[in-house]
């Protein structure tokens, strides 16, 4: 599927210029005629690529909440989808949602005409919408689509809001030290030295030193990380898969923010593995789509021996039993929900509860963050005063004597 710039003529000798997205340019020409135009010459534009292209989170919200609303008022699903094509802001989304419309109405179906778009609807929700056409509830799946990608947008949110003030600290701390030690320490050099009166104290010959050491080297100092980022993504290209799953593996062991991680991966799993098996979706489907969807490799390799598990005929709860990743409050929910009938509500209330369990943990370091960089902020002013003062204080306790 690609974007085709055309210039086409009507029945009047009107000459039509506009683009449109289409598999290739015979069903480009098929589409004009159907709407009474007459193709005189295309060229796919480089500029868009459907397998390729993402949309925002916005935007996809946005396509669910007009789905659903449109949908349960009774509208055909092409007439849902031209309203959306007239309504979109994003150029390319635009484009692309009239070319599922057009299929829509040549009698393709919904989601097989949106898996020609990979890269703005992944297998998730191509799933669950295929699930939604044959269970005939295509509203109430495009509901529960936005609430979802509401909550995970969320979720991320919150991430962001837990390393954004560190990381401005973290550097605005940076930048203070790298002003001192290049433009503030060598002015004050020849006067420290002088009023030392003798051999300086550690922490000022230290202190000296690092001052030193940045202006010969301060290029070595900004070209070192970027040369471990280039490294790092050179070995993760090379060793790939492997390398990849070990990396997601370690995201998980990080020190206060892995375990924060490892809740949200799997909050993400329990409630998209819920929406998916509610849906009516088989069991091995719903988890291998849910899996995809959580974004570490290392937790989809225990995902893949649940499935292999469920395969070899073992019951959900033994299997996700086997695998030491998943945390016995998960078990427990799995078993009551299979005991019960109702695995979809066990798994919500995993999500429940691991979304409260990440707020609390969220404001928590939130709350620790601040002290602790005020500490450590403090520590290096100490060490910079003594450093500077030192030898001052040793000159006047020496002229005391």
């Amino acid at each position: 599927m690609g974007l085709y710039v055309y210039r086409a003529i009507d029945d009047e000798g009107t000459v039509h210029q506009g683009r449109m997205p289409a598999v290739s340019s015979r069903e480009l020409e098929s589409r004009l005629l159907g709407s009474g135009l007459e193709l005189l010459s295309a060229r796919q534009s480089h500029t868009f690529s459907a397998f390729r292209f993402k949309v925002t989170a916005r935007d996809k919200i946005a396509f669910c909440l007009h789905m659903e609303t449109t949908l349960k008022a009774g509208l055909m699903v092409t007439d849902a989808l031209q309203d959306q094509v007239e309504g979109a802001d994003n150029g390319h989304f635009k484009d692309a949602i009239s070319a599922i419309a057009q299929a829509v109405r040549e009698g393709t179906s919904l989601s097989t005409a949106m898996a020609s778009f990979p890269g703005m609807f992944d297998e998730t929700f191509i799933g669950m919408v295929r699930s939604g056409e044959e269970s005939g509830r295509l509203g109430e799946t495009f509901e529960k689509l936005g609430k979802n990608i509401r909550w995970q947008e969320d979720l991320a949110s919150q991430l962001k809001k837990l390393l954004l003030y560190p990381a401005f600290t973290i550097t605005v701390l940076l930048g203070v030290t790298a002003f001192m030690l290049l433009y503030l320490v060598p002015q004050l050099a020849d006067f420290i030295i002088s009023m030392s009166g003798g051999e300086l104290p550690l922490q000022t010959r230290m202190l000296l030193g690092f001052s030193e050491f940045l202006q010969q080297y301060w290029w070595a100092v900004l070209l070192a990380p970027v040369l471990l980022v280039i490294g790092g993504l050179i070995l993760l290209r090379l060793g790939g898969h492997a390398a990849h799953t070990k990396l997601d593996a370690l995201k998980l062991r990080i020190p206060v923010l892995g375990g924060i991680i490892q809740k949200i991966l799997l909050s993400r799993f329990c409630a998209m593995l819920a929406m998916l098996y509610e849906s009516g979706l088989p069991v091995i489907q719903s988890i291998g789509t849910a899996r995809d969807a959580v974004g570490n490799r290392s937790l989809a390799q225990s995902i893949d021996r649940v499935i292999d598990e469920v395969e070899a005929g073992k019951g959900l709860t033994d299997a996700f039993s086997s695998v030491s990743l998943f945390p016995n409050l998960m078990i427990r929910m799995i078993r009551i929900g299979e005991t019960s009938g109702e695995i979809d509500k066990g798994l919500r209330n995993v999500t429940d509860f691991y979304n409260r369990d990440i707020d609390e943990d969220i404001g928590r370091i939130q709350a620790m963050i601040e002290p602790a960089l005020t500490l450590v902020l403090g520590a290096i002013l100490a060490w910079l005063m003594m450093a500077v003062l030192g030898p001052i204080y040793d000159l006047l306790a020496k002229i005391g004597t």
